[in-house]
């Protein structure tokens, strides 16, 4: 039976971090994941949820990508002085700059592929608007075709 790229991904990884015990970003472990796989182009999505179900913690860093910790590293101390309602902010801040990093490299994923679309003779426009179109509900998607209609039968475009 043929594995699925996520349960690949998921194994791969499982495998690469057993017994490890330095931080690791997402990027390292896709470097150090076995061609096969990185020519499959995983996700950072599935790289990282594969970190994560290898029981690794994320830690926070000032800037740059997230850091994975080993289950078995200690948590980060609490702060100095009591600022406990500033290192929370921080922290909130500091996730929020993570998922937005993320949020970059799965629209640049997003990209590649319309990119890859491209390339084989497909309508990346198209394929936009198909992709619009499923997010919708049928009944919703059917009232704003017949609004549509409607304005262009006024405006006698049809």
């Amino acid at each position: 039976m043929r594995q699925t790229l996520d349960t690949q991904v998921a194994l791969a990884v499982e495998q690469l971090l057993d017994g490890r015990e330095e931080d690791v970003t997402a990027e390292t472990v896709l470097d150090a994941l076995p061609s096969h796989i990185r020519d499959a182009r995983p996700s950072r999505k599935a790289i990282v949820r594969a970190i994560m179900g290898a029981g690794w913690k994320t830690s926070t860093t000032r800037a740059g990508p997230a850091i994975f910790r080993s289950p078995g590293a200690p948590d980060d101390d609490p702060p100095e002085g009591g600022n406990i309602a500033g290192e929370e902010l921080r922290l909130i801040i500091e996730g929020a700059e993570r998922l937005e990093e993320e949020k970059k490299s799965v629209a640049d994923d997003i990209k590649d592929h319309m990119a890859s679309a491209k390339g084989r003779g497909y309508d990346p426009k198209a394929i936009r608007k198909i992709l619009s179109i499923r997010k919708k509900k049928k009944e919703e998607y059917q009232e704003e075709e017949a609004i549509l209609e409607v304005y262009m039968q006024a405006l006698g475009m049809i």
